[in-house]
């Protein structure tokens, strides 16, 4: 009866006072919008199947690794315990990986070897293997991400395409890790839909096509990461950058814009004279506009980025009511519906929140990755200007 009485009580006393999430708040911005030129980008994936390693890869390559810039690049491999008899013995522990022991482990160390290769000097690789049920692996991935002093968190989304556009598969529990991780991260955060088994594209190592990335726009510090992580990709020489920016029609110039108006002129600006860059402006009225405007460019791309959350705005007026993933926000999960047409992956990126009340809402200035051209500043940029 002691026994009884003294758990029932430590239990929940020890669940109150000790909150593991909380070693996992820094307070200093790790974004890729407040990340140094010449700093190192480091970058922590989260690999589930071997079917998304492809697109990874696309991402890590896309990220333009350079000597000024490295990349240090952190493989997590998530898996549950039982899924092999040995891994009984490292529940609930992330562990170093030294050498591949099964299948999936070779897929991933080869490509990411590939990868490595490829790009010498300028990459680093280090692989772990996080086995541990997915209601708490998230404690896990954050804390590694925090020690490993990460940029960006990429995380793999909850379903799975089959070959043919339908939905293979749903896992329910990557579903509820991805949305603790977004609450208890770090760094910013984002969420891969990996639709690449629909155009079944080579890597960027191997193929010498271009990789056609666009951003949405409609503003908000989400957006601006996505801006700033597309800005640094379009220095890949295979990579086009689309910046597609939607404004709402009669919106009266307000300070949220004043600061949306500054990054992206800054980054227009870095890349004057980079014909890989196009920027475009389309004018709305509502919600519907929006929706068609973004059905309209369903194919035009192979990864498309997005912010997560965005301000309540007429803009976004009668999307919320029909999305079936938060965790995507109203545009990430748009462009993630299985009614969508659209075969390009899709990464809705969330900026990094910082959970100390003076520091929440701070809005540092804009950091932008610098194009060195060698085009004439006459053929410069593109613009367009729509109204829907």
């Amino acid at each position: 009866m002691s026994v009884i009485g003294v758990t029932a009580i430590v239990t929940p006393l020890i669940k109150l006072l000790h909150d593991p999430s909380k070693r996992h708040f820094p307070l200093k911005r790790r974004t890729i919008q407040h990340t140094k030129h010449e700093a190192e980008f480091r970058i922590l994936v989260c690999i589930k199947d071997q079917d998304n390693v492809s697109s990874i890869i696309n991402i890590l390559e896309a990220s333009d690794a350079r000597d000024e810039s490295p990349i240090a690049a952190i493989a997590v491999l998530l898996e549950e315990p039982g899924s092999r008899a040995t891994n009984m013995l490292l529940a609930h522990q992330l562990t170093r990986i030294l050498q591949p022991n099964n299948s999936k482990s070779d897929h991933v160390f080869n490509a990411l070897r590939q990868y490595e290769l490829h790009n010498r000097s300028c990459v680093t690789i280090q692989v772990f293997r996080a086995i541990s049920h997915f209601q708490t692996v998230h404690d896990d991935i954050c804390r590694l991400a925090l020690d490993q002093n990460a940029t960006i968190l990429i995380l793999p989304f909850h379903r799975h395409w089959a070959i043919d556009g339908s939905i293979g598969s749903t896992n329910r529990s990557m579903q509820n890790m991805n949305v603790k991780v977004l609450d208890n991260a770090p760094c910013s955060v984002g969420i891969l839909v990996d639709r690449g088994i629909l155009t079944g594209s080579l890597s960027l190592l191997n193929n010498k096509s271009t990789y056609r990335v666009a951003v949405i726009y409609l503003g908000g510090p989400d957006d601006a990461e996505s801006l700033c992580y597309g800005a640094r990709m379009v220095r890949h020489n295979k990579v086009t950058l689309t910046v597609i920016r939607f404004l709402l029609y009669k919106y009266d110039s307000a300070r949220e814009r004043k600061q949306d108006n500054s990054l992206i002129d800054e980054v227009r600006e870095a890349n004057m004279g980079n014909k890989k860059f196009i920027y475009k402006e389309h004018v709305v009225k509502d919600g519907v506009g929006l929706a068609t405007c973004l059905r309209s460019i369903d194919n035009c791309y192979d990864l498309m980025l997005v912010g997560r959350d965005h301000q309540a705005s007429e803009i976004l007026m009668g999307l919320g009511a029909w999305s079936e993933c938060p965790e995507l926000g109203v545009i990430g999960d748009m462009l993630s519906s299985p009614d969508s047409e659209s075969n390009a992956s899709v990464l809705v990126v969330q900026q990094q929140r910082l959970h100390v009340d003076k520091l929440r809402n701070r809005m540092m200035r804009p950091v932008v990755i610098s194009h060195e051209s060698v085009h004439d500043s006459g053929s410069n940029r593109s613009r367009a200007v729509s109204m829907t």
